[in-house]
Protein backbone atom coordinates (compact mmCIF):
# COMPACT_ATOMS: atom_id res chain seq x y z
CA UNK A 1 0.00 0.00 0.00
CA UNK A 2 3.15 2.27 0.28
CA UNK A 3 5.09 3.90 2.41
CA UNK A 4 3.57 4.87 6.20
CA UNK A 5 5.76 7.31 7.47
CA UNK A 6 5.95 6.95 11.44
CA UNK A 7 8.18 9.90 12.04
CA UNK A 8 8.16 13.64 10.44
CA UNK A 9 9.21 13.29 7.13
CA UNK A 10 11.13 16.62 6.76
CA UNK A 11 13.57 15.05 9.31
CA UNK A 12 16.99 16.29 9.20
CA UNK A 13 19.99 13.67 8.43
CA UNK A 14 23.74 13.55 7.61
CA UNK A 15 25.01 14.19 4.01
CA UNK A 16 26.38 16.35 1.59
CA UNK A 17 23.85 18.69 -0.01
CA UNK A 18 23.71 18.79 -4.11
CA UNK A 19 25.51 21.77 -4.96
CA UNK A 20 23.97 22.45 -8.47
CA UNK A 21 22.68 26.05 -8.11
CA UNK A 22 20.96 27.46 -10.84
CA UNK A 23 20.41 31.39 -10.34
CA UNK A 24 16.91 32.41 -12.39
CA UNK A 25 16.24 36.22 -12.38
CA UNK A 26 12.80 37.21 -10.94
CA UNK A 27 10.51 39.96 -13.21
CA UNK A 28 10.41 43.50 -11.52
CA UNK A 29 8.37 43.57 -8.45
CA UNK A 30 7.77 39.96 -8.01
CA UNK A 31 6.04 39.52 -5.06
CA UNK A 32 7.47 36.99 -3.14
CA UNK A 33 6.87 37.49 0.34
CA UNK A 34 2.46 36.88 -0.93
CA UNK A 35 3.76 34.22 -2.85
CA UNK A 36 5.78 32.45 -0.46
CA UNK A 37 2.74 33.40 2.44
CA UNK A 38 -0.15 31.55 -0.55
CA UNK A 39 2.00 28.78 -0.74
CA UNK A 40 2.54 28.59 3.82
CA UNK A 41 -1.70 28.65 4.28
CA UNK A 42 -1.60 25.62 1.60
CA UNK A 43 1.63 23.44 3.35
CA UNK A 44 1.64 19.90 3.01
CA UNK A 45 4.36 19.21 5.80
CA UNK A 46 5.16 15.40 4.91
CA UNK A 47 5.48 17.56 1.13
CA UNK A 48 7.11 20.84 1.07
CA UNK A 49 8.09 23.53 3.91
CA UNK A 50 8.03 27.30 3.67
CA UNK A 51 10.90 28.89 5.72
CA UNK A 52 14.31 30.51 6.43
CA UNK A 53 12.73 33.01 3.57
CA UNK A 54 12.53 30.14 0.81
CA UNK A 55 10.74 27.17 -0.08
CA UNK A 56 11.38 23.46 -0.95
CA UNK A 57 9.57 20.35 -1.73
CA UNK A 58 9.46 17.07 -3.53
CA UNK A 59 8.27 16.93 -6.98
CA UNK A 60 6.90 14.15 -9.03
CA UNK A 61 8.08 14.72 -12.71
CA UNK A 62 6.35 11.67 -14.61
CA UNK A 63 8.52 8.68 -13.36
CA UNK A 64 10.86 10.78 -11.71
CA UNK A 65 11.34 11.97 -7.89
CA UNK A 66 13.25 15.35 -7.52
CA UNK A 67 13.33 17.54 -4.23
CA UNK A 68 13.80 21.14 -4.91
CA UNK A 69 14.95 23.72 -2.86
CA UNK A 70 14.76 27.63 -3.58
CA UNK A 71 16.25 30.52 -1.92
CA UNK A 72 15.79 34.08 -3.02
CA UNK A 73 19.16 36.10 -3.77
CA UNK A 74 18.40 40.12 -2.61
CA UNK A 75 19.00 42.69 -5.34
CA UNK A 76 21.07 46.16 -4.72
CA UNK A 77 17.80 47.41 -2.96
CA UNK A 78 17.65 44.62 -0.78
CA UNK A 79 14.58 42.82 -2.60
CA UNK A 80 14.49 39.75 -4.03
CA UNK A 81 16.10 39.74 -7.59
CA UNK A 82 16.27 35.84 -8.23
CA UNK A 83 16.32 32.39 -6.84
CA UNK A 84 19.10 30.40 -6.50
CA UNK A 85 17.44 26.83 -7.11
CA UNK A 86 18.92 23.02 -6.24
CA UNK A 87 17.72 19.96 -6.62
CA UNK A 88 18.12 16.47 -5.66
CA UNK A 89 19.08 14.68 -8.01
CA UNK A 90 20.80 17.28 -9.94
CA UNK A 91 18.62 17.90 -13.19
CA UNK A 92 20.05 20.21 -16.27
CA UNK A 93 19.59 24.01 -15.74
CA UNK A 94 17.46 24.10 -18.72
CA UNK A 95 15.29 21.68 -16.70
CA UNK A 96 15.13 23.73 -13.32
CA UNK A 97 14.47 27.50 -15.32
CA UNK A 98 11.65 25.82 -16.95
CA UNK A 99 10.12 23.91 -14.10
CA UNK A 100 10.33 26.96 -11.75
CA UNK A 101 9.02 29.79 -14.41
CA UNK A 102 6.23 27.26 -14.71
CA UNK A 103 5.54 26.93 -10.52
CA UNK A 104 5.76 30.62 -10.12
CA UNK A 105 4.33 31.86 -13.55
CA UNK A 106 7.21 34.08 -14.07
CA UNK A 107 6.69 34.53 -17.98
CA UNK A 108 3.01 36.31 -17.53
CA UNK A 109 2.88 39.87 -18.82
CA UNK A 110 0.89 41.57 -16.24
CA UNK A 111 0.68 44.61 -17.79
CA UNK A 112 -2.63 43.92 -19.82
CA UNK A 113 -4.22 42.92 -16.53
CA UNK A 114 -3.04 45.86 -14.84
CA UNK A 115 -4.81 47.97 -17.14
CA UNK A 116 -7.82 45.94 -16.88
CA UNK A 117 -8.25 46.05 -13.19
CA UNK A 118 -7.41 49.64 -13.48
CA UNK A 119 -10.74 50.65 -15.43
CA UNK A 120 -12.79 48.19 -13.51
CA UNK A 121 -14.93 49.15 -10.35
CA UNK A 122 -14.29 46.39 -7.93
CA UNK A 123 -10.43 45.04 -9.18
CA UNK A 124 -9.31 48.81 -9.20
CA UNK A 125 -9.75 48.32 -5.48
CA UNK A 126 -7.52 45.57 -4.47
CA UNK A 127 -5.14 44.90 -7.13
CA UNK A 128 -2.99 47.86 -6.11
CA UNK A 129 -2.50 46.11 -2.85
CA UNK A 130 -0.52 43.71 -4.30
CA UNK A 131 -0.24 44.66 -7.81
CA UNK A 132 2.51 42.01 -8.87
CA UNK A 133 0.89 38.42 -7.20
CA UNK A 134 0.74 35.33 -10.26
CA UNK A 135 -0.76 32.37 -10.35
CA UNK A 136 1.53 29.75 -8.51
CA UNK A 137 1.13 26.35 -9.90
CA UNK A 138 1.18 22.77 -9.21
CA UNK A 139 3.78 21.33 -11.57
CA UNK A 140 2.20 17.53 -10.69
CA UNK A 141 -1.09 17.60 -12.19
CA UNK A 142 -2.33 14.32 -10.22
CA UNK A 143 -1.22 15.89 -7.05
CA UNK A 144 -3.51 19.22 -8.82
CA UNK A 145 -6.47 17.31 -8.73
CA UNK A 146 -6.27 15.38 -5.61
CA UNK A 147 -5.80 18.66 -4.04
CA UNK A 148 -8.37 20.06 -5.23
CA UNK A 149 -11.05 17.52 -4.66
CA UNK A 150 -9.86 16.80 -1.02
CA UNK A 151 -10.41 20.62 -0.85
CA UNK A 152 -13.91 20.47 -1.78
CA UNK A 153 -15.95 22.21 0.98
CA UNK A 154 -13.21 22.21 3.73
CA UNK A 155 -10.95 24.98 4.87
CA UNK A 156 -7.79 25.17 3.18
CA UNK A 157 -5.69 24.44 6.50
CA UNK A 158 -8.49 21.42 6.90
CA UNK A 159 -7.38 20.20 3.41
CA UNK A 160 -3.89 20.61 4.24
CA UNK A 161 -3.94 18.61 6.92
CA UNK A 162 -6.16 15.30 5.48
CA UNK A 163 -3.88 15.42 2.02
CA UNK A 164 -0.81 15.55 4.46
CA UNK A 165 -2.21 12.07 5.89
CA UNK A 166 -3.03 10.89 2.49
CA UNK A 167 0.36 11.44 1.60
CA UNK A 168 1.64 9.63 4.88
CA UNK A 169 -0.09 6.72 3.83
CA UNK A 170 0.74 6.43 0.74
CA UNK A 171 3.63 8.33 -0.46
CA UNK A 172 7.56 7.17 -1.08
CA UNK A 173 10.14 8.72 0.16
CA UNK A 174 12.34 11.28 -1.79
CA UNK A 175 15.40 12.31 -2.29
CA UNK A 176 17.21 14.02 0.38
CA UNK A 177 18.32 17.15 0.12
CA UNK A 178 20.77 19.15 2.72
CA UNK A 179 20.27 15.84 4.92
CA UNK A 180 16.30 16.80 4.55
CA UNK A 181 13.90 14.23 3.58
CA UNK A 182 9.99 14.68 2.33
CA UNK A 183 7.73 12.21 0.64
CA UNK A 184 6.95 11.81 -2.82
CA UNK A 185 3.01 12.14 -3.74
CA UNK A 186 1.47 9.25 -4.28
CA UNK A 187 0.82 7.92 -7.67
CA UNK A 188 -2.33 7.60 -9.65
CA UNK A 189 -1.56 3.21 -9.08
CA UNK A 190 -0.97 3.76 -5.32
CA UNK A 191 -4.26 5.55 -5.04
CA UNK A 192 -6.07 3.12 -7.30
CA UNK A 193 -4.55 -0.10 -5.32
CA UNK A 194 -5.79 1.39 -1.57
CA UNK A 195 -8.44 0.16 -0.35
CA UNK A 196 -11.67 2.88 0.16
CA UNK A 197 -11.03 1.99 4.11
CA UNK A 198 -7.38 2.55 3.85
CA UNK A 199 -8.15 6.20 2.41
CA UNK A 200 -10.97 6.71 4.49
CA UNK A 201 -9.27 6.09 7.70
CA UNK A 202 -6.86 9.67 6.58
CA UNK A 203 -10.51 11.59 7.58
CA UNK A 204 -12.01 11.34 3.64
CA UNK A 205 -15.85 11.16 3.48
CA UNK A 206 -17.00 8.33 1.33
CA UNK A 207 -17.90 10.48 -1.76
CA UNK A 208 -14.46 11.96 -1.53
CA UNK A 209 -13.20 8.43 -1.51
CA UNK A 210 -15.00 7.19 -4.27
CA UNK A 211 -14.20 10.57 -6.20
CA UNK A 212 -10.06 10.02 -5.74
CA UNK A 213 -10.41 6.11 -6.66
CA UNK A 214 -12.28 7.44 -9.43
CA UNK A 215 -9.61 10.02 -10.92
CA UNK A 216 -6.75 7.44 -9.99
CA UNK A 217 -8.54 5.11 -12.43
CA UNK A 218 -9.02 7.81 -14.75
CA UNK A 219 -5.30 8.59 -15.13
CA UNK A 220 -4.44 5.08 -15.57
CA UNK A 221 -6.90 4.34 -17.99
CA UNK A 222 -6.32 7.38 -20.52
CA UNK A 223 -9.30 9.53 -20.10
CA UNK A 224 -7.60 12.11 -18.25
CA UNK A 225 -4.34 12.91 -20.24
CA UNK A 226 -2.61 15.79 -18.81
CA UNK A 227 -0.94 16.74 -21.99
CA UNK A 228 -3.92 16.86 -24.03
CA UNK A 229 -6.04 18.71 -21.54
CA UNK A 230 -3.19 21.70 -21.80
CA UNK A 231 -3.15 22.10 -25.26
CA UNK A 232 -6.64 21.73 -25.47
CA UNK A 233 -9.68 24.26 -25.15
CA UNK A 234 -10.30 25.70 -22.09
CA UNK A 235 -14.26 24.30 -22.89
CA UNK A 236 -12.85 20.99 -23.73
CA UNK A 237 -11.02 20.94 -20.29
CA UNK A 238 -13.61 21.84 -18.65
CA UNK A 239 -16.23 19.05 -19.73
CA UNK A 240 -13.77 16.86 -19.83
CA UNK A 241 -12.81 17.19 -15.57
CA UNK A 242 -17.31 17.44 -14.86
CA UNK A 243 -17.52 14.36 -16.77
CA UNK A 244 -15.66 12.62 -13.63
CA UNK A 245 -17.74 11.26 -11.09
CA UNK A 246 -17.48 13.53 -7.82
CA UNK A 247 -15.76 16.54 -10.23
CA UNK A 248 -18.01 19.45 -10.21
CA UNK A 249 -17.37 23.37 -11.82
CA UNK A 250 -15.79 24.47 -9.13
CA UNK A 251 -13.15 21.78 -8.83
CA UNK A 252 -12.60 21.57 -12.69
CA UNK A 253 -11.97 25.24 -12.58
CA UNK A 254 -9.50 25.20 -9.43
CA UNK A 255 -7.25 22.45 -11.48
CA UNK A 256 -7.57 24.75 -14.74
CA UNK A 257 -6.72 27.18 -12.53
CA UNK A 258 -3.38 25.63 -10.35
CA UNK A 259 -2.57 22.84 -12.41
CA UNK A 260 -3.00 23.74 -16.27
CA UNK A 261 -2.14 27.29 -15.98
CA UNK A 262 -4.96 28.76 -17.40
CA UNK A 263 -4.94 32.84 -16.06
CA UNK A 264 -8.88 32.70 -16.87
CA UNK A 265 -10.30 30.04 -14.79
CA UNK A 266 -13.20 31.05 -12.54
CA UNK A 267 -14.33 29.37 -10.11
CA UNK A 268 -17.29 31.53 -9.49
CA UNK A 269 -19.00 29.30 -6.54
CA UNK A 270 -16.01 29.33 -4.78
CA UNK A 271 -16.80 30.12 -1.10
CA UNK A 272 -13.82 32.73 -1.01
CA UNK A 273 -14.59 34.69 -4.55
CA UNK A 274 -18.39 35.00 -2.52
CA UNK A 275 -17.22 36.83 0.50
CA UNK A 276 -15.39 38.91 -1.45
CA UNK A 277 -17.78 39.99 -4.11
CA UNK A 278 -19.98 40.31 -0.69
CA UNK A 279 -17.79 43.03 0.33
CA UNK A 280 -16.97 44.58 -2.30
CA UNK A 281 -19.97 44.94 -4.46
CA UNK A 282 -22.95 47.09 -4.03
CA UNK A 283 -25.54 44.36 -4.36
CA UNK A 284 -23.31 42.82 -0.82
CA UNK A 285 -24.65 39.81 0.88
CA UNK A 286 -28.07 39.45 -1.53
CA UNK A 287 -24.70 39.11 -5.14
CA UNK A 288 -26.54 35.88 -7.19
CA UNK A 289 -24.29 33.64 -8.77
CA UNK A 290 -25.57 34.94 -11.84
CA UNK A 291 -24.37 38.42 -10.82
CA UNK A 292 -20.79 36.88 -9.93
CA UNK A 293 -20.69 34.98 -13.68
CA UNK A 294 -21.20 38.30 -15.20
CA UNK A 295 -18.58 40.20 -13.18
CA UNK A 296 -16.50 37.14 -14.07
CA UNK A 297 -17.20 37.84 -17.84
CA UNK A 298 -15.62 41.31 -17.30
CA UNK A 299 -12.74 40.35 -16.28
CA UNK A 300 -11.86 37.87 -19.27
CA UNK A 301 -9.39 36.99 -20.09
CA UNK A 302 -7.96 37.38 -16.95
CA UNK A 303 -10.31 35.72 -14.59
CA UNK A 304 -7.41 33.50 -12.90
CA UNK A 305 -5.54 36.31 -11.67
CA UNK A 306 -8.87 38.44 -10.81
CA UNK A 307 -9.72 35.50 -8.48
CA UNK A 308 -6.01 35.89 -6.73
CA UNK A 309 -6.88 39.10 -6.02
CA UNK A 310 -10.77 38.68 -4.67
CA UNK A 311 -8.89 35.97 -2.69
CA UNK A 312 -5.79 37.72 -1.37
CA UNK A 313 -8.77 41.22 -0.63
CA UNK A 314 -10.12 38.63 2.52
CA UNK A 315 -6.87 39.49 4.47
CA UNK A 316 -7.18 43.19 4.13
CA UNK A 317 -10.64 45.55 5.15
CA UNK A 318 -11.97 47.19 2.23
CA UNK A 319 -11.43 50.66 1.07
Amino acid sequence: MGHRAEEPPARRRAGAAERNGVKIPLPPGFDLAWTLGFLAARTVPSLERVGDGGYRRSLRLGDRQVTLALRPLPDRQGGPGALEVRTAPALPAAEVRRLVHRMFDLEADLGAFHALAAADPVLSRIVPRRPSIRLPQLLDPFEGIVRAVIGQQVSVAGAATLLDRLVRLLGEPAPELDGEAFLAFPTPLALASATPEAIGATGQTRAKVATLRGVAAAVLDGRIDWDRLRRGTAEASHETLVALPGIGPWTASYVRLRTLGDRDAFPAADLGVIKALRRLTPQGEGITPSEITALGERWRPWRGYATLHLWNSLAAPTD
